[in-house]
């Protein structure tokens, strides 16, 4: 597999769609800086999953889409698309039967990201897992771009297990490792959840059985109530029936009554209708008179405004007259001037056409003088030109001569300094002392490891007395539980009991003020719960009486319109604090000395027993005396009478006691509560205290743990150094003689350039000597065009001005010839208006006569029809004085219409409201699904609606009695039911689920465990064997940080020949670029990326290096295709193919590739 091209529309500085082949297996992209070379990186980058911005060099992922230049404007949208060859089968899944493979990805202005897979829209998910296990992404080790190489190097151990971990192939398998955890970790919260749930639904089932039952009871009342509302219903609407028919039988006698009068009243309108005609008659003949008078008004105006009008128009005529009189005088001297400059302009234009004419032909001929001088400059310009490519190409010969004497002393240079390197390496390997630093690194290893036994107690001892601990966390937090379970059931309890005590709760305000003016008696009355049956029994048979503010009756009754009827009112003056030993009034004060007791209670004696009630001496304290007795269970006897009570254990008082005693209790746990969260605060400190600990011990062992294993690694690196330090020594010895030899021959080649420079600057004197006096007879040509030029322009310009001229006489003749004939037509026409008004005038003064009689006569018919509208209206006047005295008795009799017509409207509305009342019942009974004609049928004859409602309110007082009930119960409690054991069959499911994922966790773990180990192993071998390769000696070496293969972190080691460095932060640039490529070559051994992006990794290195690094690619890309980009020549000569960025148009990138080996066949040929 491997990266046939790429495709880029719009992206950063490729704003045109550019194809970028990819057909060799080493490709180098070169360019000037600021090109876009980098950008075809970014765009491999972004293709494949980036998705930060600061890794593709830019603030925001919109940053990719080319902004715009000084040329061009923005685009709206990017796309990259990479081509894969995977003929290889590289890629596995559904895509591995594909030869060819095509990753897209599209983004927009608005920040919309699409990805493609084969033209197939995608997630970037998708991408992403298709290269799992390749070494392909978008942070893997096959990009490796500017600055790379040195955070490879530094980065932090977690951060380079992440390439050995790619190379691995483990990269998916931490992916579904995270996956499976994430699971886990939800099914977990969903097992916490569904545990609470069923604790919770457990609780309410056995709320809900109790609350059923209650719920049945109640059902069965309200449906006698339904029955009982339906019964009434019926009786109310027979009532009702009997009401509207007698009002229907009082209304129909109204009507009667109505109509009598109503046809009188008919009787006297045929009298005012005959009057009404005459009326209208007159009305219409008082109309036909105004319409003449008006008419024969309008024609004496008209008249009037005709004889004015010809007056005016005559005056406007003369006056017309006049003017135009005076214009044809004004005209006759305009056309007499016109006349004159038009025979001018004649004789102007006849003297200027000879001296066009002379102009001309002078003109043609200097023309033809400068045409043959600028031949003679071009071909003056030829000659030049030979010369100059003549000199340009012996200066290049001396350039180039120069140029390579300068690289072959340079190439001198390193050779000594190669030469004086081996020489300082060979005396340092001489003087090392290996023995002495092993022994220190022994000494060094055995403290380490004693380090680290003392810390891994330390750690021990911890972990125990965290487990200690949290144990006791866990049962504070389980008591400070129960704790808080009680005070929930307390406050539960306490809120309905305060819901009960409310709605038991009476206060009557003042309709005005608001003002309080009375409460229930029991809220004044404390009685323990010995007692309290007993007061509860005589507040009941008192039907709850109500006590006032006020002191006295009179002061009560003064506010009866804000109390409530039918219930017995107390004043304040009913309290009293003296009681007759052995009342009930005595029992209270012995309870509580401070409160005060109704003085009715002290007509009611208490035994503890109801036998005692029945006792000879019981009988003679009540006898005559109108007092009673009552026990302690609530049973209440009178001389001639007994009550036995109801069930008193829910009363008021009793519900009062217990509200006073859970509100102690849920202080008191309130108090629990306040101490059992400060012990788990106290607690969990502790822990945390503990937990500080053990993480300061675990950092401190980690760092022992390190420098154990950094003194063992060092001790077995620094043995090895010893045994190739003989074999290191022998090739320096043989390199040196080598490079001796190259020292000679590069002072021969050097002798050879210095020769052939001195032949050179010799033809480069000559060449300027003839290029001089070619440069003087040129500008003697170009002075002669200057002076053949000037006399051309000067004549160009005087023939324009003599056109021009020409041009302006041309255009005077014309229009004064046009003003002469526009002057005399103008003439032309003022006669004729002259004549037209002449006529006009005379038309005018003619029929002034005749109009004056026509207005005498219209005068005289205007007077006559003035006399007969003044007898009409006094006619009219009269017939109008007797419609209205008709009409005040017509208004008396229909007074006497209406009362009889409002009488009978209002007993229409009592029969309407009847009626309502009697749909309303009907509405009623339709709505609780009874049928009226059932319920007559069978309602009893002797139905009484008193009866009724008594019985109704008794059964409403045995339902109230029920208190709050839950209707739903019975539905709710099978529902809950049901849900219960879908709970309880999801509870199971989910623990099987559990298991199961954890069971794959622990196999990712050991897979994981394996391939990390394998490949350490096998990258850390291939880094032992390329280092000394690329450095030409000295070791390198990975190393773990942790025992746990799952978490442990890599840090490498590389000490270059002849040094002793302590850590690789220590190395210059180029030793850092040179060991991080030793680095990810070595993981490309073992798991070759189908290709490999290098940007400018060669910029730190010098020229021997990129010619180490530039054999290491070569021998590499028998596996791997390498695709690069550098500014070494080197480097370049390496490519099979060269693929050019040019920037020819500011901000625009555009390719340029050429095949190196064809470029160099063809030089050849």
């Amino acid at each position: 597999m491997r990266l046939k091209k790429i495709k880029l529309a719009g992206f950063k500085s490729f704003v045109e769609p550019t194809v970028i082949p990819f057909p060799g297996e080493m490709t180098a992209v070169v360019g000037p800086n600021g090109c876009g070379k980098s950008n075809v990186i970014d765009a491999v980058r972004w293709v494949l999953g980036e998705s930060s911005a600061k890794n593709l060099r830019g603030d925001a992922m919109t940053d990719v889409i080319f902004n715009g230049s000084t040329s061009r404007k923005p685009v709206g949208q990017c796309s990259v698309e990479l081509i894969f060859d995977n003929t290889s089968g590289r890629i596995v899944g559904e895509y591995a039967n594909y030869n060819e493979l095509s990753v897209k990805r599209l983004v927009t202005r608005e920040a919309q990201s699409t990805y493609f897979l084969n033209g197939t829209k995608c997630r970037r998910r998708d991408v992403t897992d298709l290269f799992l296990g390749t070494g392909l992404g978008p942070r893997s080790y096959a990009i490796i771009e500017q600055g790379m190489i040195s955070r490879l190097i530094e980065s932090k151990p977690q951060e380079l297990r992440v390439f050995i971990e790619e190379a691995a192939g483990i990269s998916k398998y931490k992916e579904r490792r995270r996956e499976t955890e994430n699971r886990i970790k939800h099914t977990l919260d969903n097992l916490d959840r569904l545990t609470d749930v069923r604790d919770e639904l457990g609780r309410q089932l056995e709320k809900l059985q109790r609350q059923a039952a209650a719920a049945t009871r109640y059902k069965a009342l309200r449906s006698q109530v339904r029955e009982l509302k339906g019964q009434l219903a019926a009786i109310r609407f027979l009532k009702n029936s009997d009401h509207i028919e007698k009002l229907e039988t009082e209304k129909a006698s109204q009507i009667s009554e109505m109509e009598a009068l109503i046809a009188r009243q008919q009787g006297d309108e045929a009298g005012v209708n005959m009057y009404k005609e005459k009326q209208s008659d007159l009305k219409q003949t008082v109309d036909d008179i105004q319409q003449s008078l008006f008419t024969t008004s309008t024609s004496i105006t008209r008249l009037e405004q005709n004889a004015l009008h010809a007056k005016q128009r005559a005056t406007q005529v003369e006056q017309e007259i006049s003017r135009i009189n005076e214009q044809q005088q004004l005209l006759r001297h305009s056309l007499q001037e016109a006349q004159t400059l038009l025979s001018q302009s004649r004789d102007s234009l006849l003297e200027i056409e000879p001296e066009l004419e002379i102009n001309e032909a002078e003109l043609y001929s200097v023309k033809e003088r400068f045409k043959d001088a600028e031949q003679l400059l071009r071909d003056v310009n030829a000659s030049a030109r030979q010369q100059e490519a003549a000199f340009n190409q012996i200066k290049s010969k001396v350039q180039e001569s120069h140029s390579q004497i300068q690289s072959l002393m340079n190439v001198q240079l390193r050779t000594s300094q190669r030469i004086s390197e081996i020489q300082q390496e060979l005396s340092q390997t001489q003087d090392e002392n290996f023995e002495e630093q092993l022994a220190i690194l022994d000494a060094q290893a055995e403290e380490a490891e004693e380090n680290v036994f003392a810390l891994r107690e330390k750690v021990s001892d911890l972990t125990t007395s965290e487990s200690e601990a949290s144990e006791e966390l866990e049962l504070v937090r389980n008591e400070l539980e129960e704790v808080t379970g009680k005070l929930h059931a307390a406050r539960s309890t306490h809120s309905a009991l305060s819901a009960l005590q409310s709605d038991a709760s009476r206060y009557v305000s003042h309709q005005d003020s608001n003002e309080q003016v009375a409460k229930t008696l029991w809220q004044s009355i404390y009685a323990p719960d010995l007692l309290a049956p007993c007061i509860e029994v005589v507040l009941q048979y008192l039907n709850q009486p109500l006590l006032s503010k006020k002191d006295e009756v009179a002061s009560v009754f003064s506010q009866q319109e804000a109390l409530p009827s039918g219930v017995r009112i107390f004043t304040e003056s009913v309290f009293t604090d003296k009681a007759e030993p052995g009342t009930l009034a005595f029992a209270l004060l012995e309870f509580s000395e401070n409160q005060r007791v109704p003085s009715f209670l002290n007509e009611i004696f208490i035994f503890q027993n109801d036998e005692d009630l029945f006792s000879d001496q019981t009988k003679d304290k009540l006898k005559d005396s109108g007092k009673s007795a009552m026990s302690h269970s609530g049973l209440w006897c009178g001389e001639n009478w007994l009550l036995k009570p109801g069930k008193t254990e829910d009363g008021v008082l009793q519900r009062a006691n217990k509200l006073t005693l859970l509100e102690n209790e849920m202080q008191s746990l309130e108090e629990a509560k306040l101490s059992g969260q400060k012990r788990v605060e106290m607690a969990q400190l502790s822990i945390n205290n503990i937990r500080q600990e053990i993480q300061k011990h675990q950092s401190e062992l980690l760092e022992c743990e390190g420098a154990y294993q950094q003194s063992k690694n060092a001790r077995s690196l620094l043995a090895m150094q010893q045994q190739q330090q003989q074999s290191r020594m022998t090739k320096l010895q043989d390199e040196l003689a080598a490079q001796q030899a190259l020292q000679q021959e590069e002072e021969s080649q050097l002798e050879m350039l210095s020769e052939s420079l001195t032949l050179y600057e010799q033809q480069l004197s000559e060449c300027e000597e003839t290029l001089a006096d070619v440069n003087e007879r040129r500008e003697r040509e170009e002075l002669s065009i200057v002076e053949l030029r000037a006399q051309v322009e000067m004549l160009t310009s005087k023939k324009h001005e003599l056109a021009l001229k020409k041009q302006q006489l041309d255009n005077h003749q014309k229009m004064y010839s046009e003003q002469v004939s526009r002057n005399e037509s103008q003439m032309k026409e003022y006669v004729e208006t002259t004549s037209r008004l002449t006529d006009e005038l005379s038309q005018l003064t003619s029929p002034q006569e005749t109009q004056h009689e026509e207005l005498q006569v219209l005068l005289e018919n205007k007077h006559e029809l003035e006399h007969q509208r003044s007898e009409a209206l006094a006619q009219l006047e009269d017939i109008e004085q007797w419609l209205r005295e008709a009409e005040k008795g017509q208004q008396a009799l229909g007074k006497d219409i209406q009362a009889r017509q409002a009488h009978i409207d209002t007993l229409k509305i009592e029969i309407e409201g009847h009626r309502v009342r009697g749909n309303t019942v009907l509405e009623q009974l339709q709505e609780s699904k009874q049928s009226l004609k059932t319920l007559l049928a069978e309602l009893p004859e002797d139905a009484d609606e008193n009866k009724w409602q008594q019985e109704l309110e008794k059964t409403q007082a045995s339902l109230q009695r029920l208190g709050a009930v839950n209707l739903a119960a019975v539905e709710e409690f099978e529902t809950q039911s049901q849900r219960k054991s879908h709970l309880d069959e999801q509870h199971e499911d989910l623990t099987n689920a559990l298991e199961t994922l954890q069971a794959a966790i622990r196999k990712i773990d050991k897979e994981t465990r394996s391939r990390f180990s394998n490949t350490f192993e096998q990258v850390n071998e291939d880094l032992k064997t390329l280092f000394p390769k690329v450095f030409g000696g000295g070791s390198a070496y990975l190393a773990l940080t942790d025992d746990d293969l799952l978490e442990t972190g890599v840090t490498i080691m590389a000490r270059p020949p002849g040094k002793k460095n302590s850590t690789i932060h220590l190395l210059s640039g180029g030793e850092k670029a040179l060991t991080a490529l030793s680095l990810v070559f070595a993981i490309f051994r073992l798991n070759p990326a189908p290709f490999c992006l290098l940007d400018e990794v060669d910029a730190p290195l010098d020229d021997a290096n990129v010619g180490r690094f530039c054999n290491l690619v070569s021998q590499m890309s028998e596996t791997v295709q390498f695709i690069y980009i550098t500014h070494n020549k080197i480097a370049m000569e390496m490519a099979s193919h060269l693929t050019g960025v040019t920037m020819a148009e500011p901000g625009v990138s555009r390719m340029v590739a050429v095949d190196v080996d064809e470029a160099v066949a063809f030089a050849e040929a």
